[in-house]
């Protein structure tokens, strides 16, 4: 019989091999400008510090309430991470820079209702 110690190592082991695979992960990314930044109020149905974008060639994303890329503390738990992609898309939009959105491209990364982000990048 295994000792409370092998025990506790191999439910630490499993825990671990099933929240890497509880984790989706991006399959697409898209390169373009930003056309539109929205930041909502709490009035509405979105939760707070949700920010929706679109860029100029927006694709076509299967999330239930559309194809706008979508953040907020559902998706991106760092605050301070919240923080960097603002200043990201604000500089971009300002600029004229484009971006890299990554995201599921199948609809298996939804934030309220819309495509959620992994990662995005201002491009040189």
């Amino acid at each position: 019989m295994p000792t409370t110690g092998l025990r506790a190592c191999v439910l630490l082991i499993v825990a671990a091999i099933w929240s890497i695979a509880a984790h989706a992960t991006y399959n697409a990314t898209v390169i373009g400008t930003v056309s539109t930044v929205t930041q909502f109020g709490t009035a509405l149905q979105f939760g707070p510090e949700t920010v929706l974008f679109d860029l100029a060639n927006q694709p076509t994303i299967a999330c239930p309430q559309g194809s706008h890329f979508i953040f907020s503390p559902n998706s991106v738990t760092d605050a301070q991470t919240r923080k960097n992609m603002v200043a990201i898309l604000l500089h971009a939009k300002a600029t004229g820079s484009q971006i890299e959105v990554a995201y599921d491209n199948a609809g298996g990364y939804c934030d309220q209702g819309y495509a959620a982000v992994y990662y995005i990048v201002e491009m040189p």
